[in-house]
């Protein structure tokens, strides 16, 4: 066996083993004795295992890899018609496809570009369509539309085919649903050798209920009147495949006002953006950002996405950029003027090197797959056969890629907005005063006009400001586009740069970051933007890494991160929770306490956990004996909520023993005998969470100490369980109003944070005695720290975990805009809609939104109610 071909194979032990298997024909063994087949042969052995089992099924293919030119469409067409003819359409059909696709990987291992990758595998595409479209419909009348990465002549591997099926007149209705379900059947029925395409027609008219075929009339009122954006969208790829031909260009020129409409409403656009975003969302979710090379940041729909959203723009003016193929699309927004050619060429780029990662992933099991693997030999094998030395290569190329095209993508759409007001005046297509507002309104301004005007004030050159925030106009319009309302998004911009601080423009000269975070407050922060207006210094927190130490300033700053999606759930209840204790500690200070005494926080302040418009929970605690130590310490207390209500933050000293009706301090004695004789079972879950803040130390850690003591002392009995699953339900039932209204209610309603917070307080209080390791005041933390320890099962951790993430991030998107405390879902649709723009919903955001939200709240319910019953019957 050939040393050196084993040696640049992807993985040489995969490819030696494959070879022997391969080889146990004669006739195979024959053909890789030849130099010309051995070396492309170890190429794909040493990396696609259907290849293998390819050719250990047919080893007389073996020989077809002597012969790697690329196939023209009428080549490849005779070569199927000999299969079809020598095996029927069934096993012919599919034979034709995996020996083409054989080649065509051997060719792609060995460095064919894209281009010419993606127009062989459409060319096998088209031929097999045009081979069953004959079979199942004579003569003409009858067309197949290819859409998606078919009508762009840009298939990969594995693609779903996408096709619209059209006949000439309603009288040919049955024929025409006759032959379209033949041809499907033909192409996509397994058999023993897989299937030749996998055809997908739900994206005709109608969709999945729709009529299979649709007469040419019928299919034309359906676009003009019935339907949605995207459908039209969807037609900017459309382009005839098969049969009838001219019956094909016929329909895409009667339909092409519908999908470059004269008048391009603001909805319109706002919908397409829409479609990108919600597939991002879902990959998110789902942990996947960072390995989704086809919807992941940075990935392959980035640069469709941005590429689409101009052409729809564009395009009703400029028939140029009315072409279906992704590349050459973009080289056409370049040529002209759309897009900078620099922009242009990072994009293609990225978009190359993405498709071909996406194929590499594609040809090991002609599977659709998009996912990098997680294992390390698998990775290793991928980064040889791009070129690369190894796992980290691979990694470090992807995240370069994918960096470069997101950062061209978030702004590529508003580069001819940025000419616009940047000084670039010259006529050309897509920058005169009214192109620019009809971007505006495509990017959801309400008042175009009035948006232009006080982006052209914005921008002025004869400012400091004006300057700078032309260089960084994309930054700063690609949030308040994404705002819910972009029109007040804008005003409150406004407002925010006309009272700033002089240094402010160098500032976001110097770190774009600013800018950036500076129009995420203006689109989604009302008391943020307030806190900057009243003092302007305080936008200059809004720089670099570090939180400032003013506490209006860093709540604003927070507020910003959150709000620029920088900060999760986790960090920004961190960052608001120390905030708050500097607050805390600096109302101490202030009461000028005279005896050891000590703040304590609780629940969401204990566990570090805060939303923007939280509560403050605390309880205090002193040393003395008599009564003039007692007034003394109800003093302290006092003054200390006085001056945490001051710095704007609301103090709750009802955790205390016997809640408002004891006193507001306690010595630690007195905590002692109260646990003792008095605590009830929700002041022991109270205490899970409580952790010293402010005053002295060694006070404030002995209460921790003890209040832990007394936490996780007791025994977890079967009527205690029943008790706390008891107290859930009236809490549930007694302060959710109206009932039906529990399935929004996200704090107390069902699948709320509050089934999160019994179900971790019950396991803690269970294992928390004997385990030490899983005493966490933060709920995600124990929640972590149960499910390492083997004490949480693995699917309930993870339902918890991300109900408590999500349902926290829907706490703080309603209270970072006025900074007023929610418990419920808002009722009314625009503010839904609203709500789930703000979470970064994009795609159909409202609905998007309901459906994970009722999904979450479902699997915590569950996961709650496993919890309660498993301690119930230990």
């Amino acid at each position: 066996m050939d040393g050196d071909a084993l040696a640049q194979s992807p993985d040489p032990e995969l490819a030696e083993l494959a070879l022997s298997r391969v080889a146990e024909n004669p006739q195979a063994r024959d053909a890789l004795s030849r130099s010309e087949v051995l070396a492309p042969a170890t190429l794909l052995l040493g990396f696609s295992r259907s290849v293998t089992d390819f050719l250990v099924a047919h080893p007389e293919e073996t020989a077809s890899l002597a012969d790697l030119h690329p196939r023209s469409w009428d080549e490849l067409a005779a070569e199927l018609r000999a299969d079809v003819k020598s095996r029927g359409s069934l096993a012919g059909l599919r034979v034709f496809r995996r020996r083409a696709m054989m080649r065509v990987g051997a060719r792609d291992l060995m460095g064919a570009p894209l281009e010419a990758i993606v127009e062989e595998i459409t060319n096998t595409a088209e031929v097999c369509l045009e081979t069953t479209c004959r079979e199942a419909w004579d003569g003409k009348g009858f067309a197949i539309l290819g859409l998606g990465k078919l009508g762009g002549a840009e298939l990969n591997y594995a693609s779903d085919v996408d096709v619209i099926f059209l006949h000439r007149s309603s009288d040919l209705q049955e024929k025409a649903q006759r032959a379209a379900a033949s041809l499907i059947r033909l192409l996509s029925e397994p058999t023993e050798e897989g299937l030749a395409l996998r055809v997908d027609a739900t994206l005709r008219p109608g969709g999945r209920g729709g009529a299979l075929s649709r007469s040419l009339e019928s299919s034309i009122a359906y676009y003009a009147n019935e339907a949605a954006t995207w459908e039209r969208q969807s037609l900017i790829k459309a382009r005839p495949v098969a049969g009838d031909v001219a019956l094909g260009i016929e329909f895409l020129e009667a339909v092409a006002p519908f999908v470059y409409p004269e008048d391009l409403s603001s909805q319109a656009i706002d919908e397409v953006r829409q479609v990108k975003v919600r597939l991002e969302e879902y990959v998110r979710a789902r942990g996947k950002e960072a390995i989704e090379v086809k919807r992941g940041r940075g990935g392959i729909r980035d640069v469709e996405f941005a590429v689409q959203l101009l052409q729809i723009v564009h395009g009703r003016r400029d028939e140029r950029l009315r072409e279906p193929n992704t590349l050459r699309a973009l080289a056409a927004l370049a040529d002209e003027g759309y897009v900078a050619e620099s922009d242009a060429e990072v994009l293609a780029g990225a978009y190359r090197f993405l498709r071909r990662l996406e194929h590499r992933l594609q040809i090991v099991r002609d599977l659709q797959t998009h996912e990098l693997p997680a294992e390390p030999e698998a990775r290793l094998r991928i980064a040889r056969s791009l070129g690369l030395a190894g796992p980290d290569e691979l990694q470090a190329e992807y995240d370069r890629q994918t960096e470069l095209a997101r950062e061209v993508h978030e702004r590529l759409f508003y580069r001819p907005l940025l000419e616009a007001f940047a000084g670039a005046r010259a006529p050309r297509p897509g920058v005169e005063r009214e192109a620019t507002e009809e971007l505006l309104a495509g990017l959801g301004f309400a008042e175009p006009a009035g948006a232009y005007e006080l982006l052209e004030s914005l921008v002025d050159p004869a400012t400091r400001m004006g300057k700078v925030l032309a260089h960084l106009f994309p930054v700063v319009v690609a949030p308040l586009a994404l705002a819910s309302k972009p029109d007040e998004a804008l005003v409150r911009l406004d407002r925010i740069l006309g009272a700033a601080h002089p240094d402010v423009a160098d500032a976001m000269a110097n770190d774009p970051a600013m800018a950036r975070r500076l129009a995420h407050v203006a689109a989604t922060s009302s008391f943020a933007a307030d806190l900057l207006i009243a003092k302007p210094e305080r936008a200059l927190g809004l720089a670099g890494a570090e939180i400032p130490a003013d506490p209006p300033a860093a709540l604003a700053s927070v507020a910003a991160r959150y709000a620029a999606r920088e900060f999760g759930t986790r960090e920004t209840g961190r960052e608001l929770a120390r905030i708050a204790q500097g607050v805390i500690v600096s109302a101490l200070g202030a009461a000028g306490p005279d005896l050891p005494f000590a703040v304590i926080g609780m629940g969401k302040l204990g566990a570090e956990e805060l939303n923007f418009a939280s509560d403050l929970d605390v309880v205090f605690v002193y040393e003395g004996d008599g009564p003039e130590d007692f007034t003394r310490a109800v003093e302290i207390g006092e003054a200390v909520l006085a001056g945490v209500r001051e710095a704007g933050w609301e103090p709750d000293a009802d955790l205390r023993p016997e809640g408002r009706s004891g006193p507001l301090a306690r010595s630690l004695t007195a905590y002692f005998e109260y646990w003792e004789k008095y605590s009830e079972n929700w002041e022991f879950q109270s205490l899970l969470r409580a952790r010293f803040l402010a005053g002295d130390e060694d006070l404030g850690r002995r209460f921790e100490m003890n209040a832990a003591d007394f936490a996780y002392g007791g025994q977890l009995t079967v009527d205690r369980v029943a008790e706390m699953l008891s107290m859930r339900e009236r809490i549930e039932k007694e302060r959710v109003r109206p009932p039906e209204a529990g399935k929004f209610h996200f704090k107390l309603g069902y699948g709320s944070l509050a089934d999160v917070q019994f179900a971790v307080e019950l396991s803690l209080i269970r294992h928390g005695h004997e385990h030490e390791g899983v005493r966490r005041k933060s709920t995600f933390e124990a929640i972590e720290a149960l499910a390492e320890a083997g004490l949480l099962e693995e699917s309930a951790a993870k339902a918890l975990g991300d109900a408590f993430v999500f349902l926290n991030d829907v706490k703080n998107a309603l209270e970072v805009d006025r900074r007023v405390h929610s418990e419920a879902i808002p009722p009314q649709v625009p503010e839904q809609r609203s709500l789930a723009r703000r979470l970064g919903y994009e795609e159909y955001p409202r609905q998007s939104f309901i459906d994970d939200y009722l999904r979450i709240t479902r699997r915590a319910r569950q996961a709650m109610q496993r919890v309660f019953a498993d301690a119930g019957a230990a």
